[in-house]
């Protein structure tokens, strides 16, 4: 029996990934990682289990009954007979052994092209769009793409050939089209499915409006768009762009950064590095070298390859596609995000996927395909002048080891340097009076951030403010600065919110949707290929908002057993015989009841967080419901001890007991109110707003600075570096849209 095989390539700087009908690999330049989904059994052979994965996310794979191959390329030959050539084999689906010289994506990443892959396979010397001067040119075969008469009978027409060459409207050109169902060619047994990622395209860009993005403003009118998508922390590439793969935390996956050291290996992973090219770190699908080796292919050149791809036959032809784009990011470091020269590059980009749309249409394929396009993280203002050194903290430098830049991770030095994780935190925690950083324990970091659970996470994590960077100690003859942006910073921040657009007959017409995270758009890719979801850390059927027929329908699991009283009635029913007062001077006040039912009453707290939660049950919650016409609130205790996100078992929790008392780690409240601000809770009888805070419960809390017992202004900001639920409730009247049903995990 055959198998249809889906190939994703997660890729960095300029790569295509593709979906082959082989049980193969298919290897793209700058590939990060690649899966291989097969609708058949698992070899014996094959590695699925990612590194470190956490409990609910037991495998990488993207769907159940398609399953992930990892690629093993522990016994490849990097080195290749370079004699052979590339003629008629250019950007070939299948990669050839070795030592035969190939011609795929990925031979640049590998020093393994044929001598003539740059003559034969790149063709930059004609450009890829017609001119006028090219309309009805005579074919020259060194050409990428063809504006010759017979281009459209070949299927190797540059992308605007007919708006520029027959007098038809572009892509661009047309109004809106509200798709009901695919409109696909002959031969085409599903709606393919193209995934554009653009390196740091912070959301705000989308600002600039048509003037410098019209494609993308169209595709964003058209479809369905979201004010912004939330990234993972670290907001860096890597990470994110495996968790866009995934559907897993960094913590789950293992890329937890561009760089990091795994203690197990004892081996450090960075961009510029080798080690990224061993498969231990990707689970056998190693990433490219960097940049030098694979700018030579441009953005123009894989769109090419992707249209080209198209006109395979269908049992040829990949189904699903993933093209990134390495800038605007590479040129948004340089000027940062704020300069106006960063417009030609976002309208060079815009141009480029007016090419894709216009490709399509040329192929009739705009009604039948569709096409997400996302971003990995956004960009922030960002200089050398903004960085805090740890030397100016009496620190011994000498004794550790500092992962730099907007996400700090100190390490022990070596196996056998004074390294004490918490003496460290107390020597950099309140040091200084305008300090821009706060230092944690990695399971102390909020546990929004999911950002603990590895071993390739150091103990010791600094949250960074907004712009700056943490290093090591001063340079003695310091560079000049060669950057104006960055990113990595808490993935909170606006300026780190990057895009979603979805477009084609999968999609809603003319919707948007409230901002999500990306781990969400996992589940979304397998409902738009047909296939199930394997366990992840998104929730299926969240996004069925952006999908016009959505397959999966999440459903309230049934109770096990119906609800019973906690006691029996209390009521008297015969005369006791008793001579009592009828009136006892109990009070039935409001507050009264309120005091009655505080959790602290029945629930061990330290005293440090007593005060917090007093303040947020007597003020926040108080003022909330004010403001909401009512609230319903459900609190109560979380444990877990071995900050894996997952709630700890029986036999754990009495472990970390303290005699036959249970502390636990955090505590939970769920509050919810009506969507129709003028119905109370009792009378709503639409939609439920539900907002979710969970608070880090500890003996102290040592990096909230000055804390007083007062409610006074200072405070209040203290309160909000502390435990981050603050913003969330002052600014919730403005952000109503982003947190419906939503949990903010603190």
């Amino acid at each position: 029996m055959s198998v249809k095989v889906l190939v994703i390539l997660l890729c960095l700087c300029v790569s295509v990934c593709v979906c082959v009908p082989q049980a193969v690999c298919v290897l793209v330049l700058a590939v990060c990682e690649a899966y291989v989904f097969q609708a058949g059994q698992l070899s014996g052979d094959v590695d699925e289990t990612p590194p470190q994965n956490r409990g609910q996310s037991t495998s990488t794979r993207l769907c159940v009954h398609v399953c992930v191959h990892r690629i093993r390329l522990k016994n490849c030959v990097l080195l290749s007979d370079f004699s052979g050539s590339c003629k008629g084999r250019c950007f070939e689906l299948k990669e050839a052994e070795p030592p035969s010289c190939r011609c795929d994506n990925l031979c640049k990443t590998y020093l393994s092209c044929c001598s003539d892959f740059d003559k034969q396979c790149l063709k930059t010397a004609g450009g890829f769009e017609c001119s006028r001067e090219r309309c009805g040119e005579i074919r020259n075969e060194d050409y990428a793409c063809h504006c010759s008469d017979d281009c459209l009978r070949r299927g190797d027409c540059c992308t605007n050939y007919r708006p520029l060459c027959k007098g038809e409207n572009a892509w661009l050109e047309g109004d809106c089209e509200e798709i009901q169902s695919p409109e696909c060619p002959v031969g085409f047994v599903r709606p393919p499915l193209i995934i554009l990622s653009l390196d740091g395209f912070r959301a705000s860009y989308m600002r600039k409006g048509k003037s410098v993005l019209p494609n993308i403003h169209k595709l964003r009118s058209c479809g369905t768009r979201a004010p912004h998508m939330r990234p993972m922390y670290p907001s860096k590439t890597f990470p994110n762009l495996y968790t866009l793969a995934t559907g897993l935390y960094p913590e789950s996956h293992g890329i937890v950064c561009n760089s990091m050291y795994d203690p197990m290996f004892k081996a450090h992973f960075t961009l510029k590095g080798q080690e990224k090219l061993t498969h231990r770190w990707w689970g056998g699908q190693p990433v490219s070298h960097d940049s030098a080796h694979t700018w030579v292919i441009p953005l123009e050149r894989r769109i090419l390859t992707t249209l080209q791809w198209l006109h395979l036959p269908d049992d040829e032809r990949p189904y699903v596609y993933a093209v990134h784009s390495e800038q605007p990011d590479t040129y948004g470091h340089i000027l940062g995000p704020l300069s106006n020269e960063l417009d030609n590059t976002l309208r060079k980009i815009d141009n480029i996927i007016g090419q894709l749309m216009n490709g399509l249409k040329q192929m009739n394929l705009h009604r039948c395909v569709n096409v997400i396009l996302v971003g990995d993280h956004g960009m922030e203002e960002s200089h050398c002048e903004r960085t805090e050194y740890l030397s100016s903290y009496g620190l011994d430098v000498d004794a550790i080891t500092l992962i730099p830049g907007s996400s700090g991770r100190i390490g022990p030095k070596n196996a056998n340097s004074p390294y004490d994780p918490k003496e460290i935190v107390a020597n950099l925690t309140c040091k200084m009076p305008n300090q821009h950083f706060k230092p944690y324990l990695k399971q102390h970091l909020p546990k929004r951030l999911h950002y603990a659970n590895n071993i390739r996470i150091e103990d010791v994590h600094l949250l960074m403010d907004r712009k700056w960077h943490v290093a090591m100690c001063v340079c003695v003859s310091p560079a000049t600065c060669g950057f104006f942006g960055d990113h990595g910073f808490d993935n909170k921040i606006s300026s780190m919110q990057t895009i979603f657009l979805g477009f084609g007959p999968g999609f809603n017409f003319k919707t948007e949707v409230p901002v999500f995270e990306n781990i969400e758009l996992y589940n979304v890719m397998c409902d738009l290929l047909g296939l199930t979801p394997a366990p992840n850390n998104g929730t299926h059927g969240s996004l069925n908002s952006v999908l016009r027929k959505p397959p999966y329908t999440p459903t309230q699991p049934e109770e096990v057993t119906s609800p019973t009283p906690l006691a029996p009635p209390t009521e008297v029913t015969h005369d006791l015989g008793c001579n009592c007062d009828d009136e006892v001077n109990f009070s039935a006040a409001a507050e009264s009841r309120y005091e009655a039912s505080l959790i602290s009453n029945t629930v061990p707290m330290y005293p440090a967080f007593k005060k917090v939660w007093s303040f947020l049950q007597r003020d926040v919650l108080r003022r909330y419901s004010l403001e909401n016409n009512g609230i319903n609130v459900i609190m109560g205790p979380i444990f877990d001890h071995n900050y894996d996100g997952l709630r700890d078992t029986e036999e754990m929790i009495k472990e970390h007991a303290l005699g036959s008392v249970f502390i636990p780690t955090h505590f939970y409240s769920i509050i919810s109110s009506c969507e129709k601000l003028n119905e109370t809770l009792e009378e709503c009888d639409g939609d439920l707003r539900v907002t979710c805070f969970i608070l880090p419960h500890r003996a102290d809390n040592r990096e909230s600075c000055n804390v007083s017992n007062t409610h006074t202004h200072i405070p209040l900001i203290n309160f909000t570096l502390q435990y981050d639920f603050l913003p969330a409730y002052f600014l919730f009247s403005k952000y109503l849209n982003i947190y419906e049903s939503r949990c903010i995990y603190l």
